[in-house]
């Protein structure tokens, strides 16, 4: 066998804990949870995510910050790249803000993955506030490494 048929053959043979998932990301530290994000469903090829919105979210504006948005939209993106099985990295973003996340409680984020390849995952995310309002919508691209390792729970 080769040696990409062998990481095929134990990735078929790997079952994904959705729930330890969520589980790991919700209590890995660091900047996500430092912004009060909290993924709330993982499964194949999709992720969702929430976060209760306080003054240090919004800008100067009073409208939700775009760093706050982008930051959601990534890590509900990457949690989505990460149901396939591996570890990933951010190698590209775009969003686009479609309207002023004024008045918002609770930010809602939905992301898919739009396309898989052997080291490329494409993820689509959209985030909505409360009443929702569709605030950003962004595609990301994440990249596995040319020998991903599998998701680990320690």
């Amino acid at each position: 066998r080769s040696r990409r048929q062998r990481q095929m053959c134990i990735r078929d043979r790997m079952k994904m804990d959705y729930d330890k998932l969520i589980e790991k990301r919700n209590n890995e530290g660091g900047f996500s949870e430092f912004c009060g994000i909290k993924i709330t469903k993982i499964k194949e090829g999709c992720a969702e995510a929430e976060v209760q919105v306080n003054t240090e979210h919004f800008n100067s504006m009073s409208i939700i910050h775009g760093g706050m948005l982008f930051t959601l939209a990534d890590t509900v993106g990457g949690a989505c790249a990460r149901s396939h099985g591996y570890n990933v990295t951010t190698v590209n973003a775009n969003i686009e803000f479609l309207q002023a996340g004024a008045n918002v409680e609770t930010l809602y984020a939905y992301a898919k993955t739009v396309s898989k390849g052997n080291k490329i995952y494409r993820v689509q995310v959209d985030i909505f506030d409360q009443l929702k309002h569709h605030l950003t919508t962004s595609v990301l691209t994440f990249y596995t490494g040319s020998n991903p390792a599998p998701v680990t729970f320690e």
